[in-house]
């Protein structure tokens, strides 16, 4: 068992952690992009287009994050349209908010807002780290569309810097940001080996968000069902402990 060390910042993953996906449909968000098509060599309907582009994300985007690498979402879209011989009235960071826009439906997880609100009362300062292809801009616009009272000093988005969780340099990479010793962050996410392995492999004091029977991450953190329940716990640091 090890006592918490009240922390100086917390760091949250996006997806799953602070909101969650309500619906996902690539194909939808293929069908919206395509309307904005203005040369179409092939012919190709939204449902070819959709069918190369899986494919092709799987054998360059996959085979980049097996090696936790990132592929951005704007080379990816150069490489995939003008392979399709597909041009758009739009540029490509319009192209990939149609695209977003349309293929999830988001919304904040429940009490996120509660506890925010209590972290910034505190004068806890937080920030964002999140594996992801969308751009940084965009990703940050979405969590202030969705989130518009947050207080996150930074958001890093994996596809700004090649390299995603729970690679040491992208947890490296926000401590710089922080100008903080790992031992003073806190890390809340979902994915046992990104959030919770990589935030402890790297000094921080991983804090794994799960509302379910999962098997447990292997290394010690703490296990938090509900946001409300994560203010309650940090109310008492330092006497809460790890399992």
């Amino acid at each position: 068992m090890k006592e918490l060390r009240a922390p100086k910042m917390i760091l949250f993953d996006y997806g799953q952690t602070l909101v969650g996906e309500t619906e996902y449909d690539l194909l939808r968000g293929n069908e919206a992009l395509m309307r904005c098509a203005v040369k179409n060599l092939r012919n190709l309907t939204p449902a070819q287009a959709h069918a190369f582009t899986e494919a092709l994300w799987d054998r360059v985007c996959g085979a980049a994050r097996q090696a936790d690498r990132e592929i951005h979402e704007h080379q990816f879209v150069h490489l995939a349209y003008e392979l399709l011989q597909i041009e758009f009235s739009i540029p490509v960071e319009e192209q990939s908010r149609v695209f977003y826009d349309h293929t999830y439906s988001v919304a904040p997880l429940r009490h996120i807002e509660e506890l925010l609100e209590y972290l910034a009362g505190q004068g806890i300062r937080t920030g964002v780290v999140s594996n992801i292809s969308e751009a940084g801009d965009a990703l940050a616009a979405r969590i202030a569309q969705h989130l518009p009272d947050n207080a996150f000093e930074f958001v890093i988005a994996s596809s700004e810097y090649g390299v995603r969780k729970p690679d040491p340099l992208i947890f490296q990479l926000a401590l710089a940001k922080a100008d903080l010793p790992p031992e003073d962050v806190w890390f809340c996410g979902d994915n046992h080996r990104c959030d919770v392995e990589g935030a402890f492999a790297a000094g921080m004091q991983p804090i794994w968000y799960c509302d379910t029977l999962e098997e447990p991450p292997a290394c010690p953190h703490l296990h938090i069902r509900d946001w409300r329940e994560f203010i309650e716990i940090l109310k008492d640091v330092p006497c809460t402990t790890l399992t």
